[in-house]
Formats: C-alpha cells, structure tokens, sequence
C-alpha cells in the first residue's frame, strides 16, 4: 500500500509563513518569560537566577538517578494509588508532547531544507495514534490533579490554588483542543481510511468541519502551551523543577545526618557570642532551605507516613513545611515558634526519616524542625525538666542515662573482654553505648555478643574503652543542643585517634549512624574507620564459617530501626540471618519502610502528647504478622517494644529478643560438633 501522500501537515488550511513566524515567535518569546518568570520568583528568596542555573549544571552527576525515579514514580507509587496514577499519567502525556512537538519541529526544518515531505507514511500514522492516546491520558489525567485541588482547599494560599486549577484545565484544553485541530485535517485531507489511527478525529469530526473553528482553535491552542511553558515559574509546576533541585543540593547526603550548623573546633569567644544558631521565623532559614520548601505539593504523602501523626501527636510535617511556606508567600514576615508553629509540634518528631523517604520532590522535613529546636534549646532556652536532665546528665556524666562513669564496663571484664590499655592489639572496638552499659535489658544483649565473639574465637580481637568511653552525641544532637554534640564528638574522635581504632561494632543504629555519617563532618579522619552494625558483623561470622547455628520452627518478624533501615539501608543482614533459623513473616512495614518504635530524636527522654504511643501502634502491627518473636536490632527499640508488650499484657503470646540473642540461642557449640564426630 502506497502511503507517500499520507503526510502530517502543519499549517494546513493557514498561511504558512505568517503562522510559522506567530509560532516561532511566540516560542522565543514563552523561553525568555519563562527566565524572566524564574528570576524574579527566585530573587524572593535570595537567590539569583545564575546562581540557580549554576547549581543544576554542577549538580549534574545527580540527573541520571534523579531522572531514574522520576520515570519510575518510585515514590508516588510507593505510598499512593489515585494521586500517584494522576501525576505518572500528566508527567508521560506532557513528555510525550514534547517529543512530538521536536518531531513535528525536526519535520518542518528538514522539508525547508530538502523541499520533501518526510513525516509520511506509517511514522505518520503511529504518530497520530500515539498522540491521540496522549491526549486522552493528558485529559484523564489533569481532571484527577483538579479534583485533587478542589479537596485540599484549605492548603494552598487563594492564588495558588486557583493557579493550579487553571493550569490543569489549560492541560485539558490542549488535549481537547488538539484533537479537534487533527479532526479538521482528518476531514479535509479525506484520510477516513486511516481512521483506527486517529479514533479522536473521528470522534469529534462531527464538530470539526467549521474552518472559522478550525483557525480559532489553532490560534489559541499554542499560544496557551507557550504560556503554560512561560508561567511555570509562578504556579505549583515549579515543583517539577525545584524537585530536581533538591535532589541536587542534597545529593550524596546520608538521610541520617543532620546538617552542621557552625564547626565547634573554628568558634572563637568572640564569634560564638554572634552565633546564631537555628531559627524562629521563615526570614532567618538559609535562602537554599527557602527554595527547598517551595518545591512542596501538599500531598499529604510525609504525614501519612508519619509516625508522630498516627500516633495522634500535634505534628504533620507536611504542615511544619505548609507554614513556611505561607511565610515565604508574605514576605518572611510569618513568625514560627510563638507563631504558627507550637512546642510540641517540634518535639513529637522521633526523626524516623518516615516523611524524607516518601517525599517526592525530596523535601528535608527533619532538617527544618531540628533547626527550630536548635533555636529552643541554644538560644531561646526553653525546654522541660525531663530534656534538661538529659542535657546535664550529657554534661555531669558524660552520658544519657545519669550514671557514673567509673566502673561502667567492670561487668564485661567477669565476661573476659579487655579493655584498650589491656588489649592494644585488638582489631575491633566494642561500642557498647549508654544504654549497653547501663541498661540491664540492654546489657542482656552485650552479654549475647560476647557469647557469641567467644565461640567464634575472637574474644581476643575485641576491646571496649571502659570508663573512658562517653555518649556518642547523638540525643543531644536531635534534642538540638550541636555544641554538646560537637564536644562529644572531639573528645571520641580523639580517642579513636588515641588507641588506632581502625572498626567500630556497635548494637546501637544511633551510633551507628553517629559514627558513620556524622563524626566524618566533624573531623574527615572519621572517614578511615570502618562501622558495623552487629546483625552485618554476625552475618559475616555465619558465612565465613566461625559459627554455626541450628534452625527450627521458629516464627520470626523483623522490626526493622529506623536509623539502620531507612536512615543507613541496612536490610539483608538480618533477614540472611533469620532465615537460617527459622520461617521469618515480614510486616506491612518493613525495611526501608519501617515504622518507628517512638524513641528516636531523643523521644526516650521525654514526653509528648498522644493519643496512643507509637510503641503500641508498632507492636500491633509485629503481632498481626502471627509471629513468635519479634527480632530487634536496637535496644532502644526492644526497650519500646518490650514496655509496650508488657502494658499490653502481650508477654506471654510474642518475645522481644535482639537478634544477638536469638542467635546466641540457635549456636551450635563448638563441644557438640566434637561430641558427633
């Protein structure tokens, strides 16, 4: 079949140079708007437009990844069915018109130059079947993002949500009037044989005849997408831009650590009086921060991942953002502490990282609340009884739990470990933690270990520190006091440097975390020293061979930390490990989608409003999964759980044991293998 005269024509039925020229113009024209647009939002915020263009194109090394989850809407679809086949159905139907627009672009300056027709043909016809399609998920699309709008009135200031509403019905114009404007040519080019390619021009042919229509159509139909394209930077599209941004400023950046707001070792007596340290109002966040925020959608996906605002806590961090940005709509005039934002909005966050992880323009939530306490507890100095016992007891004792120091790892030496004095070649360092060494439900878990060390025969490579060893900072970091954490931090990393330590184990993920992303900012020495969990140490001593361990019918459920899952990506130690000692029924959530225990960001030192603990939320949630024990990775968090399932009156029906433990319970020993040779 000849198709040679099946062509895409343009500017049929209109004067061909005067429309181009309209077009081209008006293109030219929508690009520099668009700038102009994007410089003066911007200057708002106190950043230049090359400043800004700068940022993206140094920041190139994060487009592949960010392009990556922007293609597969990991984060959307993750967590949302309706809002998320909305917004991947917009994204592709906007793509593809632009790549149509290049291909019809590409067609026109080819035939100016070779005088030939080439768009013709089967390419033709495809095009035209993929476009109406485009159309119709454009359409389908944009209705649900106004529906969508309609039901969150209250969220966006009066000229945001009309923008977005006429944006989204300029969407769906273009799609409609697309369709009608093909219709036309589909009539009078006579191509009804060709009709299952173009089903929306036969649809609507019964319209499409009229060419006073067909020129009216065509002339609003791209000037409307050019100023669609020009006014980005004035509507809630912007977002699609400052996603990639924030993806940019934050790239490479743990979702564990916390930005440093001033370095501890630079502070002279006279700088430190001019410090200011946090914030209280939306004219003192840092100009990057500002623009961070904007980039916000308002679709409730941070607080449905909350854990503060499950729990019936006063916090959504989608609001925490919602305000600020309010602020920044009136000029940086809108006070936030004493103003918008109350106390304990800022206190019910455990700092799970929940609401980062599911952000899909990669929004740092935690950042802008820790910044607010910092400003609670460092300058405004307002803070209850039970914060400021934790902060002196980090004072007076060097710890989190209140206890002398002196004598805090003598227990371990009836155990046989030595300390750094006494083992100086050893090749691990044991960080045992406030609660390890202090806690008696904690210590269970030490003693677990160090069983465990002893039938691997690596007693002798491990040491603790004994009485010289001190918090790792990381309550008074969330509590928001970084001088005390910053001092911790020097006087451990001195001590690192002291005794050559060259790995870290610890059964803590927040010090883990700590000693991993953090301690490297304070000093990038840190950076020479490996960090371990003890699930990845244990793993690593069951597939070399040091120990063997006997599987039964056991049924397991992981309670996966947050600062081990979510914060570092630390999954597949514990789950290699429970399947080789019993059958393991994961959790609704699990993994990098865990759910607090509700004693992160300091939590376990103090009290917030709610109407049901956190604890209890996730303890029912382990509990539906059937299982026998719930395997911990934290003692934090088997203290939680355990306190939960004792008020709960669940002791007898589930166990809370860390994973040392149930190892240390499943280990073949060393005397039974010679026993049944």
């Amino acid at each position: 079949m000849d198709l040679s005269y099946v062509c895409y024509a343009e500017y049929f039925g209109l004067p061909r140079l005067p429309s181009m020229v309209s077009v081209y113009g008006l293109a030219a024209l929508s690009v520099i708007l668009f700038f102009y647009f994007l410089k003066i939002r911007l200057n708002k915020y106190g950043i230049g437009l090359w400043e800004f263009i700068l940022i993206l194109l140094k920041g190139y090394r994060a487009w592949i990844p960010f392009l990556w989850d922007l293609a597969t809407h990991r984060r959307f679809t993750k967590y949302e069915g309706t809002g998320a086949i909305a917004h991947l159905m917009i994204l592709y139907a906007l793509l593809l018109s632009l790549i149509g627009t290049l291909i019809v672009a590409a067609n026109q300056y080819i035939g100016i130059f070779t005088g030939k027709e080439i768009f013709c043909g089967y390419f033709f016809l495809g095009y035209s079947l993929v476009m109406d399609i485009t159309a119709w998920v454009l359409f389908i699309g944009s209705a649900l993002g106004i529906y969508r709008v309609l039901g969150r009135k209250e969220l966006y200031t009066k000229s945001e949500y009309y923008a977005n509403i006429l944006f989204l019905a300029g969407f769906m114009y273009l799609a409609v009037s697309g369709a009608i404007i093909e219709s036309y040519r589909f009539i009078h080019m006579d191509l009804w044989s060709y009709w299952m390619f173009m089903p929306n021009a036969l649809i609507l042919s019964p319209i499409s005849s009229s060419s006073a229509l067909y020129v009216a159509i065509y002339y609003t139909h791209f000037p409307l997408a050019l100023l669609l394209i020009a006014i980005i930077p004035l509507t809630a599209i912007f977002h699609s831009l400052l996603g990639l941004y924030n993806y940019i400023i934050n790239y490479g950046r743990p979702l564990g650590e916390l930005n440093k707001p001033f370095d501890l070792k630079e502070l002279t007596a006279d700088s430190a009086t001019e410090l200011k340290v946090g914030f209280s109002d939306v004219g003192e966040i840092p100009k990057l921060s500002k623009l961070e925020a904007m980039a916000c959608t308002n679709c409730f996906r941070c607080q449905d991942a909350c854990p503060a605002y499950a729990a019936g806590r006063p916090l959504s961090p989608m609001m925490i953002v919602t305000k600020i940005k309010h602020g920044l709509y009136n000029n940086n005039e809108n006070k936030l502490i004493d103003g918008s934002i109350a106390d304990d909005e800022l206190w019910a966050c455990t700092t799970c990282g929940a609401c980062m992880n599911t952000c899909p323009v990669y929004i740092r939530h935690v950042d802008y609340i820790l910044d607010m306490r910092r400003y609670l507890v460092m300058v405004n100095m307002r803070i209850d009884q039970k914060k400021s016992s934790l902060l002196l007891n980090l004072s007076q004792y060097n710890n989190s739990m209140g206890m002398s120091n002196y004598g805090r790892h003598d227990w371990l030496k009836e155990l046989g470990v030595k300390t750094v004095q006494e083992n100086p070649d050893f090749e691990y360092l044991l960080w045992v933690g406030c609660m390890g060494s202090f806690d008696n439900r904690s210590r269970d878990i030490i003693k677990s270990l160090i069983e465990i060390l002893r039938e691997a025969g690596l007693l002798d490579k491990i040491a603790v520190l004994g009485d010289e060893e001190t918090c790792c900072g990381d309550p008074a970091r969330r509590l928001g006091e970084e001088s005390r954490f910053q001092e911790l931090a020097l006087s451990n990393i001195e001590l690192f440097r002291k005794y050559n330590v060259k790995k870290i184990i610890t059964i803590c993920p927040h010090g883990y975390n700590t000693f991993k992303n953090e301690y490297s900012k304070v000093d990038p020495w840190m950076n020479n020293i490996k960090v371990m969990h003890h699930s990845e140490f244990l793993e690593q001593l069951i597939n070399e061979g040091k120990i063997r361990i006997n599987k039964d019918n056991t049924i397991f459920t992981i309670h996966d930390p947050c600062y081990l899952a979510r914060h570092n990506g630390v999954v597949d130690p514990q789950r290699n490990i429970v399947v080789k000692l019993g059958e393991l029924k994961e959790t609704k959530y699990h993994g990098t989608q865990t759910f607090c225990c509700g004693a992160g960001g300091a939590n376990y030192w103090y009290d917030v409003p709610e109407k049901k603990r956190i604890s209890h939320i996730r303890l029912e949630q382990l509990m539906e999964t059937g299982a026998q024990t719930i395997v911990t990775l934290c003692p934090f968090c088997n203290a939680m759980l355990t306190d939960a399932a004792r008020i709960k009156g669940a002791e007898d029906k589930v166990k809370v044991l860390d994973i040392s433990e149930i190892v240390k319970l499943s280990l073949i020993k060393s005397q039974e293998t010679k026993a049944t040779q």
